[in-house]
């Protein structure tokens, strides 16, 4: 506990030992607000390591489990006017004195509700999203990953992509008419591994990424082998995101037996060997919960440049939970073609919802006695302003992201 004292001009007095345990110099902003008998000081600061671009809404496939089925939102490309936009002003937060310890920029992730291979300019993204420096990655359906599409992509700095591998996708290349679609994909995939094995450029981390229901529980003792044979490093599994009674009716989370046990495999990687991992989720909805998205500092930059907290937050759609349909709003606190990034990510509304998150200052709905609640219905917050966290499935553990 540290006393702190009030000048008489107004001015707080922080002793030098507080100042030197949170790193603090002169000239750093605070950001501070009362709550009953007590004050919460915060530090504002361009900390932001993660980036999430949604480069498209569009996609090349119709999965029947996707958000895309019931949400209202429109679906569009990034305008490249947009992109240059974020990009001009993504080096505020390269601060050389906060990337040597860690706290600058590291990564950007081209994903989001849509396939980032629509965008007829992704190629071009990355390019000159290399210049910055940080670690890129790609998520995929991995159907448009033809060889001369892999090679220009691994020209840039792109040092993961994550493939999109389940039942969901192989049902929607019957959809599309796409004969062999899973071997299409299968194929493209081993030559991305055999291509960045032999590029002189950064390794490339390759992952697999596998939903889970109850119809298709059945295949994971697959992936190992799969993972295996196209030269992947990991597998992320996830649960399912049930936006439909249906869909609800196939989630396997607070299942009794484990989902499958630790395994590994061996991968090769520039003539030594690794080994790779699956990253189970969560099987038991419970009391611990963290989000992600502000562990990592990271923000989500929608395809019309509206900056959100997380990919939950990034559209509008209904999922269930527990029997209870919620409907989620699009929660956005700036627009990159308004406000600069930095501004959007260091005000008032933005560094509090971060603090409410990260202490997860939400009511426990699950455990809410209330048979009806219109409040929890909106995914609202009944102890104050915005959107609630509160029956987050990725705060639960039970949904993973790249």
């Amino acid at each position: 506990m540290t006393w702190l004292s009030v000048g008489e001009d107004g001015s707080l007095t922080l002793p030098a030992d507080y100042l030197a345990r949170r790193g603090l110099r002169p000239g750093d902003r605070l950001l501070a607000w009362a709550d009953r008998d007590s004050v919460t000081l915060h530090r504002v600061a361009l900390d932001a390591q993660v980036v999430y671009l949604e480069p498209t809404a569009r996609c090349n496939l119709n999965c029947a489990i996707c958000v895309r089925q019931v949400w209202p939102d429109p679906a569009g490309d990034m305008d490249w006017a947009v992109f240059e936009t974020l990009l001009a002003q993504l080096p505020a937060f390269l601060d050389p004195s906060g990337r040597a310890s860690g706290q600058g920029l590291r990564r950007i992730v081209w994903g989001g509700y849509g396939e980032p291979l629509v965008h007829p300019r992704l190629p071009e993204m990355l390019e000159r999203a290399s210049a910055l420096g940080v670690g890129l990655t790609l998520t995929t359906n991995g159907l448009l990953l033809d060889e001369a599409l892999t090679r220009r992509l691994l020209q840039t700095r792109l040092d993961r992509v994550v493939v999109s591998l389940d039942t969901a996708h192989a049902q929607a290349y019957d959809g599309a008419r796409i004969a062999g679609g899973l071997a299409q994909v299968l194929a493209n995939v081993r030559r991305l591994a055999r291509l960045a094995e032999a590029r002189p450029g950064p390794p490339l981390d390759l992952g697999l990424e596998f939903v889970v229901t109850r119809s298709n529980q059945g295949e994971l003792p697959r992936l190992r082998d799969v993972a295996q044979d196209v030269g992947a490093s990991f597998v992320l599994v996830s649960h399912l995101l049930p936006h439909s009674p249906a869909a609800a009716a196939e989630t396997l989370y607070d299942s009794d037996p484990p989902l499958g046990p630790p395994v590994s495999w061996p991968v090769r990687d520039r003539g030594e060997i690794v080994w790779g991992r699956m990253e189970w989720p969560r099987m038991k909805w419970g009391a611990q919960r963290r989000c992600r998205f502000v562990e990592r500092r990271a923000l989500v930059v929608g395809w019309d440049g509206g900056v959100s907290p997380c990919y939950p937050l990034l559209h509008t759609y209904p999922y269930y939970v527990y029997g209870t349909r919620k409907e989620v709003s699009r929660y956005v606190l700036g627009r990159v073609t308004e406000t600069p990034l930095a501004d959007i990510w260091t005000s008032a509304e933005y560094v509090r919802f971060r603090a409410r998150v990260r202490a997860f200052d939400f009511p426990s709905c699950v455990d809410c006695g209330l048979e009806r609640c219109d409040i929890r219905a909106a995914n609202q917050d009944c102890q104050g302003d915005g959107p609630s966290c509160a029956d987050c499935l990725w705060a639960q553990g039970l949904i993973q992201c790249p």
